[in-house]
């Protein structure tokens, strides 16, 4: 079963010890990290960490997404699809998220993210972006 828990109900040591795994651990300091960060959990083991960076009330940012590193490649089609389901949830109507590496779009395509050409923020620059409808 699929348990997506706000950081705000990890313990502090429960989100260190995530994160020291993590390869760009200065990424996760940000005090909006924090604020809206969910933990991904499957059959109780932490598979990932991800960020819903609110925009407006309708409007939500995929900001961050990290996986551990044992997580099978395959499994991240599902992870999009629970993302957009946890962000439906909190009732926004649409899900942005951006990319640096043109290598990522055809697996945000497989998730029914279309590309968009008009960013719902403009920081950063220099990136593709990509929105899905909930």
């Amino acid at each position: 079963m699929v348990n997506i828990t706000p950081v705000k109900e990890q313990s502090p040591k429960d989100y260190d010890t995530f994160f020291k795994k993590a390869k760009d651990q200065e990424l996760f300091n940000e005090s909006w990290v924090k604020e809206h960060g969910y933990f991904l959990e499957l059959d109780g083991q932490q598979l990932g960490f991800f960020v819903l960076y609110p925009i407006n009330d309708k409007k939500v940012w995929l900001r961050r997404l990290v996986m551990s590193e044992q997580t099978n490649p395959a499994m991240l089609i599902m992870v999009f699809d629970w993302i957009a389901e946890k962000a439906r949830s909190e009732k926004y109507k649409e899900l942005f998220v951006h990319v640096q590496d043109a290598k990522t779009s055809p697996l945000l395509e497989m998730n029914q993210f279309k590309e968009t050409f008009e960013p719902p923020v403009h920081d950063p620059s220099d990136v593709d972006w990509f929105v899905k409808e909930l």
